[in-house]
């Protein structure tokens, strides 16, 4: 025996019941509600059936209806079109309270969403996402009187975990065991009060504190941590909070399309706060100015992967950023198209960050990042901006481009100046045209502050850092096959000036084959280091230049310039190798600076002194297999050239203390001692 449906063509319509349908339904003369379409028949793409229902949940105007005492039910499959709860999605008509109690059911109900094309869904308020969906159409934020915002948020919140057990030995950097004991798979977020590093020059945030997401699988984790904590409760004491995330299931949202429309957020427009998300075509569009503040955020949470997003309109003096990343870890960007922002990407207390290829304006500048990772990137700047600024630790460019104005291709950030582990720079392409500065000297530089020249000077940079908090530098920086494009009158590969406290310094710095297509006036230094042992702790630095610098310019070029801020002291003096270097005019050096120098390949010029006076009797000179091409040496001492050929014009100062065995020289070269063979001087005989 069959029930027929009631027929409706609209919610109104059903909403509105008669006395006696009403009552045929309750005594079973008919099987439900058959709703045609939502505003008018067939605007929702089928017919729905609703039944007589005894749930106790409130009317949400799509699952649930309630009409004349009694309450209608249709459980929906996944794919849910959101007109099927009163989304208009018009472009001009509040859709607020429709998509709000649209999520509401998806999110609880774990259904996949649907916003079909050509749907403008326009929200006063904001919502959460916490399933997988897809969005043919687009979502107009109006912000009227408070932020709007979307959050793809968790299913699961966060539990406090107690860690009075815990080894305080164990909770150091690179630490895989802190003693937590759980089984399974489970996310942890470290959260201290302790200071990681200071921060100069902003008066609202002094210092960055210690925190970090981590990921960890019966009860150990499965990458080190990054911070050390409570290690120091004397002179950085601080409060550890741990929170436990059990494991989220993966959701992917494609296509989601987000406009702006009224007054800017103060915050940002997309929330990322869940773990295992993946964004595919993502679009965020700051159609109010091109002022906004933060495109895309993601906040203490794991492993998000986004594919293809488009963002543009978030130059907020300041505070403008396409992608904000916050302590997390995990998060890849791919093929981003990231435009008209004052930076495209940023981040603080990131840990494993991966950016594959797209385009970048202007700039990426992480705060504080743990193993950061760019591949083949293409980074657009303004004048005298820095294209790559960081601080933190390990930090790996692949094949970047930078191109515009910048007058810096990275940087340390000068008001947190610390960076520490393997910095990589490999294969970089920096392209600076009519950047900024005085006629005549215009500078660029690879690698500095972000302040060049450092701070030596008043007001005094850093003055209120922490005692017991000194910045630093990498163990190891290594630059490989730069190749840079300038109209500048003076660049610098490796330049960082000096700070006005004690810093850990630099270890290992290695250049390696140059292109530099400048000027023909364009003064050029691959190396230049300011030593001053009173302040740079720890390491002497070893310097190695190796292949060939192909360049236009005319003008003297330099490999390696030490200067001495004491002429008087020889604590923790550089260290030079050269291999097979060609191509370069000179390099410059003191006893007070130069530990070692060996010169091993290549051909060069000139030798000076970087003051007027300098002993080398403490040092190791060695030039070997080396085409010197003629010009001055300035008082070199205790030096040993062996294996030379000497195609240019020399004068020894003091060639009783220079060993020469088994060189050549042309025989139109003068200046030279007569014997260039076998004398052997100490302290090599």
């Amino acid at each position: 025996m069959s029930f027929p449906c009631i027929v409706k063509n609209t919610m109104a319509e059903m909403k509105n019941l008669s006395a006696s349908e009403i009552t045929d339904l309750q005594n079973g003369v008919y099987k439900g509600v058959c709703l045609l379409g939502y505003y008018e028949k067939r605007d929702t793409p089928d017919p729905i059936i609703y039944h007589l229902s005894s749930t106790t949940d409130v009317d949400d105007a799509g699952s649930i209806i309630e009409t004349g005492g009694i309450k209608l039910e249709h459980n929906f499959a996944h794919d849910l079109d959101v007109r099927y709860f009163g989304v208009k999605g018009n472009g001009s008509y509040n859709d607020t309270p429709f998509i709000l109690s649209y999520f509401k059911y998806v999110n609880t109900n774990n259904l996949y969403w649907v916003i079909p094309g050509k749907c403008k869904v326009v929200v006063k308020q904001s919502f959460e996402m916490k399933t997988s969906g897809r969005c043919d159409g687009k979502f107009i934020l109006l912000r009227e009187s408070s932020d709007v915002s979307i959050t793809i948020a968790r299913r699961f919140n966060g539990e406090v975990v107690d860690i009075a057990a815990w080894s305080r030995n164990n909770m150091k950097r690179g630490s895989l065991d802190v003693g937590f004991n759980n089984l399974g798979v489970a996310n942890m977020y470290f959260d201290s009060t302790e200071i990681l590093i200071d921060r100069d020059g902003t008066a609202s945030e002094k210092n960055y504190k210690k925190n970090e997401f981590i990921r960890s699988s019966d009860g150990k984790l499965t990458t080190p941590l990054v911070c050390s904590y409570m290690q120091d409760s004397t002179h950085n004491p601080g409060v550890l909070t741990v929170k436990k995330y059990i494991f989220e299931e993966h959701i992917s949202i494609d296509n989601l399309n987000i406009e702006t429309t009224g007054i800017l957020n103060d915050i940002a427009y997309l929330l990322v706060s869940r773990d295992n998300v993946t964004l595919n075509n993502l679009r965020i569009l700051n159609k109010i100015n091109n002022s906004g503040a933060v495109g895309l955020e993601v906040n203490t949470c794991a492993d998000i992967i986004i594919n293809n997003p488009f963002i543009k309109g978030f130059r907020k003096d300041g505070v403008g950023y396409g992608i904000a990343n916050y302590s997390s870890i995990g998060v890849v960007i791919n093929d981003g198209n990231i435009v008209d922002c004052r930076h495209g990407y940023t981040g603080r207390n990131s840990v494993d960050v991966t950016i594959n290829r797209g385009v970048w304006e202007e700039g990426i500048d992480d705060h504080w990042t743990d193993r950061f990772t760019a591949n083949n990137t293409i980074v657009k700047t303004g004048k005298s901006l820095a294209a790559f600024q960081f601080a933190g630790n390990d930090i790996t460019l692949n094949f970047p481009i930078v191109s515009g104005s910048a007058r810096i291709f990275f940087g340390i950030r000068m008001d947190t100046p610390s960076l520490g582990g393997i910095v990589n720079i490999n294969n970089p392409i920096f392209t600076a045209k009519e950047v900024d500065g005085l006629i005549g000297k215009k500078d660029i530089y690879l690698f500095s502050y972000t302040s060049p020249n450092g701070n030596i000077g008043t007001p005094l940079l850093l003055e209120n850092y922490t005692k017991y908090l000194d910045p630093k530098l990498p163990e190891s920086l290594n630059i490989i096959n730069p190749i840079i494009n300038t109209d500048a009158d003076e660049v610098s590969g490796f330049y960082l000036g000096v700070l006005n406290r004690k810093y850990v310094n630099i270890k290992n710095l290695k250049i390696t084959d140059t292109i530099l297509n400048a000027k023909s006036t364009t003064t050029y230094t691959a190396v230049q280091i300011i030593k001053d042992s009173a302040i740079q702790m720890d390491h002497s630095t070893n310097i190695e230049i190796s292949g060939r610098l192909t360049t236009n310019v005319l003008t003297t070029t330099t490999t390696v310039y030490l200067y001495s801020m004491d002429v008087a002291d020889k604590i923790r003096r550089a260290k030079i190798y050269l291999s097979d270097c060609f191509g370069y005019g000179r390099v410059v050096f003191s006893g007070a600076n130069l530990e070692t120098f060996i010169m091993d390949g290549g051909d060069i010029h000139n030798f000076n002194i970087d003051h007027s006076y300098s002993d080398f009797s403490t040092c190791n000179i060695q030039f070997k297999n080396v085409e010197m091409k003629g010009g001055n040496i300035d008082n070199l001492s205790h030096a040993l050239f062996q294996n030379c050929v000497f195609t240019g014009n020399y004068v020894f100062p003091s060639a009783d203390s220079v060993s020469l065995v088994n060189n050549i020289k042309h025989a139109s070269i003068s200046g030279l001692p007569i014997n260039i063979v076998n004398s052997m001087k100490p302290p090599f005989a």
